[in-house]
């Protein structure tokens, strides 16, 4: 029997060489928001709060789906709002894996049953990302740690071992930066799973074009609190605990927090996103009014012209679904010798 999940990840490996090569120009990355709807109100995050346009159709989200696939694309997150919200997700999800796309589904967990892992995992390979913000909760985030989803999600695991994969999203403010080692530890001992750690990002001020990031200034680390962060982050990989990010991400990170280094995550050209109304974002912050049906029948040149147009001078964001993939693709043989001298 084919293993669907060597597939996927062989191609997903052979999109980023070609990328590399200039074998294909197309994104390495792609982020839908297949709904901007949620059913949870977190303090840093403003998509509860912000206008919303109707969602496109499924079939909508097909055709753009095949349409990044044949440009080359073969990392395809699915985000929201929360998108277990929409009843027909399964079928966007089946589409993508179908097309050999490493589908990464990122909820907060609390619609997750059992009927609907079977169902995902039944399709072949699917990365699902759940979202914990605390062990016992907190102030910005009602995504709290459950036992009994942890125990559902172990035991689909065991049943479907090749067909899907967790992570754990744990978003790392100044408010629960203290629980994040017993919080990762309670998670890692009772399910098989790898973490996306990351430090909460805010809009500069209150009155910021950012539309779908709050202004939290009081959620933020410091730099001190950032350096700590690292070292906790480390620490935990070399006890065995799976963290998706390589060493090299937190590096440059703490750099950037001390503004030792300057960064510039390439989104419109190795990365861009799609919002629910089907029109494509610079990246997952910032809008535009590029329609994608019109934009991806644009050469390489011209889509990432008119998207540049909407770049701001300085993003204060520096997040590892867009910033892995990129550094790879820019920077092969740095990340190569990189790995192993922070391993």
């Amino acid at each position: 029997m084919v293993n669907k999940k060597n597939i996927i990840l062989r191609d997903l490996g052979l999109s980023y060489i070609k990328r590399a090569l200039k074998v294909i120009n197309g994104p390495v990355l792609v982020s839908a928001f297949f709904t901007r709807d949620c059913n949870y109100n977190c303090r840093y995050c403003a998509t509860s709060k912000s206008q919303k346009n109707p969602d496109i159709s499924i079939k909508q989200w097909k055709n753009i789906a095949t349409n990044v696939y044949n440009q080359g694309c073969r990392l395809f997150t699915i985000y929201g709002g929360e998108p277990t919200l929409r009843s027909d997700l399964g079928k966007l999800l089946k589409h993508c894996i179908d097309l050999n796309m490493y589908t990464h589904l990122v909820t907060n967990g609390s619609l997750l049953n059992e009927r609907l892992l079977e169902e995902f995992a039944s399709y072949g390979y699917l990365d699902l990302g759940i979202g914990i913000d605390g062990l016992s909760g907190n102030s910005f985030s009602p995504k709290k740690y459950r036992p009994e989803l942890i125990k559902l999600l172990q035991s689909i695991k065991e049943r479907y071992p090749d067909n899907i994969d967790y992570c754990i999203h744990v978003l790392t403010t100044n408010e629960n930066i203290t629980e994040l080692i017993p919080l990762i530890k309670t998670i890692n001992n009772n399910l098989d799973c790898r973490f996306s750690i990351d430090p909460v990002h805010s809009s500069s001020n209150a009155d910021e074009q950012y539309q779908f990031r709050s202004y939290c200034p009081e959620l933020l680390l410091n730099k001190k609190m950032m350096s700590r962060l690292t070292k906790v982050i480390l620490n935990l990989k070399r006890q065995g605990v799976h963290i998706w990010s390589p060493n090299t991400y937190y590096y440059y990170m703490n750099k950037w927090y001390q503004k030792k280094y300057s960064w510039n995550c390439n989104a419109g050209d190795l990365y861009y996103a799609i919002d629910n109304d089907g029109t494509v974002m610079l990246c997952e912050d910032v809008n535009t009014n590029i329609q994608f049906n019109e934009f991806i029948q644009l050469s390489h040149k011209k889509r990432v012209k008119l998207i540049n147009k909407f770049k701001f001078e300085f993003c204060n964001c520096f997040k590892p679904c867009y910033w892995n993939p990129t550094n790879f693709v820019k920077h092969p043989i740095r990340s190569f010798i990189h790995h192993y001298r922070f391993k």
